[in-house]
């Protein structure tokens, strides 16, 4: 019987690029040609995502790459090399055959050690902006994918792959009809703390779009708004929603105001759902503004800047909508960019 290949998933920090991991999981686990083990910081959203899939979690030693004077990048650098040995070790006692790595400098390590026993390491990126660790990563990458074009790709090393969606998103959906809301209806998913501007204004101008339903996600770094939502009877409000629950809400909702995290944007996209996307100022390398004039551009998406009136700004555009509806779903697509991916994979 053929062995089945060990996949080592790495990544660190947030839900847009660990979700693409889980998807990764979620669309080859049932294949029943690879196994998986998941690599990260301890205490980390990646591990708690690992164990509710109950996939295996490890802890990896590393150390962030700081682009400015700090006294830890004297003696921090020290982790990635005992990181390096350390990971060595790991990759023979887990035969581990095939690195897949999102992004963060957690992953740098373990691709270091992959390549110097000559594993297969593939990463994926998801943002416009190259980040610096995965530079580092591409100089003993395999395989690059990158969710938006650029001018590196030429079908060998560097492939348009597209952003990662997970199919859970879609696994309970059963019919593509799309029934016309009969109110103009809104989601606003924005889980940061850095989100919480766009709450406040949102807030202001509610009494002045009762005519208007809206499903408010705060996530856990919002709750304190909850109880403030609550009080507008056209509001519903959404602590937390899995990917299994999120597509009755999508297949439902008109507009989203949303940040740049390129996996719910793309998700907003092949739903259909028209996006007024309001990016983070002072982002490193202004990669959020990048994102969402991507989709400006190509998807007719509204960017809204946060400073200055943006409460304003909010209600022109919502009015300016008013009548606007959804009238179908563009999920014919939606399975193409993790075929890419699959086919890259059954080449190894």
């Amino acid at each position: 019987m053929k062995k089945r290949k060990i996949i080592a998933l790495t990544w660190w920090w947030t839900w847009g690029h660990v979700f693409p991991l889980l998807s990764l999981y979620n669309y080859l686990k049932e294949k029943n040609k690879y196994n998986f083990m998941w690599f990260g910081e301890e205490d980390s959203l990646e591990e708690e995502i690992s164990r509710r899939n109950s996939v295996p979690f490890y802890h990896i030693p590393s150390w962030k790459i700081r682009r400015y004077f700090d006294y830890r990048n004297i003696y921090e650098p020290l982790k990635n090399l005992t990181g390096i040995i350390y990971w060595i070790y790991y990759i023979f006692k887990y035969k581990i055959d095939i690195v897949f790595s999102k992004w963060g400098y957690v992953s740098l390590p373990l691709c270091i050690a992959a390549k110097i026993l000559r594993k297969k390491i593939y990463i994926h990126e998801s943002d416009i902006k190259i980040w610096i660790s995965n530079k580092i990563i591409w100089l003993v990458a395999d395989k690059i994918f990158y969710t938006f074009p650029n001018k590196k790709i030429d079908n060998k090393k560097h492939f348009i792959s597209g952003q990662i969606l997970n199919p859970e998103l879609i696994d309970y959906l059963t019919t593509l009809n799309v029934v016309e809301n009969k109110e103009l209806t809104v989601m606003v998913s924005c889980w940061s703390q850095w989100s919480r501007k766009i709450f406040k204004n949102l807030l202001k101008i509610l009494p002045s779009l009762e005519d208007i339903k809206f499903h408010i996600i705060l996530w856990d770094k919002n709750m304190n708004f909850r109880k403030k939502f609550k009080k507008f009877p056209n509001t519903i409000v959404h602590d937390f929603i899995t990917q299994k629950r999120l597509w009755k809400i999508l297949k439902d909702i008109d507009i989203a105001i949303s940040r740049w995290w390129a996996t719910t944007l793309w998700e907003l996209y092949y739903f259909w759902i028209h996006t007024l996307i309001i990016p983070l100022k002072n982002s490193a390398w202004n990669h959020q503004q990048k994102n969402a004039e991507f989709f400006k551009e190509n998807f007719w998406s509204d960017i809204l800047d946060e400073n200055n009136e943006l409460d304003l700004k909010i209600l022109k555009k919502l009015k300016k909508y008013k009548k606007f509806r959804k009238w179908w779903l563009n999920l014919e697509w939606f399975f193409d960019w993790l075929k890419k991916v699959k086919k890259e994979l059954k080449k190894y």
